[in-house]
């Protein structure tokens, strides 16, 4: 498995500090990145301390977490990444990815959350180790709790400070994981919904142990039902345990709501806190990453580069981008700009927010310049499309691949491929490189019909 070696480098380890009846939760944030002015991220007091603490905890604990090894690495495990922290004007929001890909994880921090004192715009890897995760299980609803995120101040006593670093091989695929669940999430939709004490008999019904059993979900009235047969219009859930963190945070929610996805089998599950809210995005199987789903591959396809430098050129930390105002600001159609923040999804410069519905501005402080060795499907696409091998046609197309001839047509609202690769993998996994090299050579004649 290729990896890309990510150095962490923090002034000093985070902290947390108890006294006097008050709690300082202190995270040190990368030094390789800055924020937008002075030395510090965020400065705030915390309004609800043990959702926040719960919050936190969580989604450090799913970054350290490994809910399936493949027999090649039982030998060498890798080293855990550290989560990631955006500021930004209308949120602060903590996001993490599982060491083995199938699983992401981030706490939203909304208004009303935090009584911010000082806030600078930027995203940041924060050190989050054992101790500190040990620690935040004992934070109380009533206790006097503080939250900074600070950034090494640059400046002549930089020298005579104590840096920590871990220097951590990131998988690839992990890294274009965390992009392309993004996307994932953009084509999901509610499922379900379920009040507080229905979801706490729902999670505690979940396998305590290792469990990668097929499972059905149906919800009717309220009330959520797991079966181990095939149920019409149920959600079909494998690698159930990978939910069971969410019966530590239960208990302070308003209610759990779950959506789906069901070209992927992908799920999102979301306890809602008010000002608050923690999710929770499984990919189908746990041994599948999302990195394989390929859902950023046709918005890379037919994505034009000046419609993706218009769209990035309007990004300015918003919490949640909107469609029409930036089609109004480009002069791009709504589904040009759809396909620019995919590209930009994979490129790691907007996540996406299931509550909102729709993409939020942040830059993940990962190298995700080498793209088209991340997408070796896109890749080869394009390779088919320079080479000639794409004829297209009034109903369908012809892509030659090794000297076999593939047809590729319209199938709703997705495409149809004869290759092996898409009989056997269908729509779950994103587009074969035959569909894609039909979407890149359509984006290529209507470029040229402009021009």
């Amino acid at each position: 498995m290729p990896a890309t070696d990510k150095t962490y480098r923090y002034s000093a380890a985070s902290g947390f500090q108890a006294n006097a009846g008050e709690t300082r939760l202190s995270l040190a944030s990368d030094c390789g990145v800055s924020p937008s002015n002075s030395g510090r991220f965020l400065s705030a007091r915390v309004l609800y301390p043990d959702v926040t603490a719960k919050g936190l905890r969580a989604v450090s604990e799913t970054v350290a977490a490994r809910y399936y090894v493949p027999p090649a690495m039982l030998a060498r495990i890798l080293r855990e990444a550290d989560p990631v922290a955006t500021v930004s004007p209308g949120a602060v929001r903590f996001e993490g990815f599982s060491a083995c890909c199938s699983v992401y994880a981030r706490m939203d921090l909304v208004p009303g959350a935090l009584d911010v004192s000082h806030a600078s715009n930027g995203t940041t890897n924060v050190d989050f180790g054992a101790e500190l995760r040990s620690a935040l299980a004992n934070v109380g609803r009533e206790a006097e709790f503080h939250l900074d995120i600070e950034a090494d101040r640059v400046g002549v006593t930089r020298d005579a400070k104590t840096f920590v670093e871990r220097k951590v091989a990131l998988p690839l695929r992990w890294i274009r994981g965390f992009a392309e669940v993004q996307v994932v999430q953009a084509q999901m939709r509610p499922f379900f919904r379920l009040p507080r004490v229905a979801a706490q008999r729902f999670l505690r019904a979940l396998p305590r142990g290792k469990d990668d059993s097929v499972q059905w979900v149906s919800a009717t009235g309220g009330v959520a039902r797991l079966s181990s047969r095939p149920v019409e219009g149920a959600l079909m859930l494998r690698g159930g345990h990978r939910l069971r963190i969410l019966e530590t945070m239960i208990s302070r929610s308003n209610g759990l709501e779950v959506f789906s996805a069901p070209a992927t089998g992908a799920s999102a599950w979301s306890l809602d806190f008010g000002s608050q809210r923690f999710w929770l995005v499984l990919n189908a199987e746990p041994w599948r990453g999302f990195s394989g789903d390929g859902g950023t591959l046709s918005g890379l396809a037919a994505s034009s580069g000046d419609a993706v430098a218009a769209v990035r050129a309007q990004l300015n930390w918003q919490d949640r981008i909107d469609v029409a105002t930036l089609a109004s600001a480009t002069g791009l159609e709504a589904d040009t700009v759809e396909s620019a923040l995919a590209e930009l999804a994979a490129r790691g410069l907007v996540g996406f927010d299931l509550g909102q519905s729709g993409y939020f501005h942040r830059v993940l402080p990962f190298d995700l310049a080498p793209l088209d060795d991340l997408n070796p499907r896109l890749k080869a696409a394009q390779a088919l499309c320079d080479t000639g091998a794409v004829t297209l046609g009034q109903s369908a197309a012809r892509v030659m691949s090794r000297d076999v001839v593939h047809t590729v047509e319209r199938d709703g609202d997705g495409w149809r491929c004869t290759c092996p690769w898409f009989a056997k993998h269908g729509r779950q996994r994103g587009p074969c490189k035959h569909v894609l090299a039909v979407e890149m050579q359509l984006e290529r004649s209507a470029c040229a019909k402009t021009n």
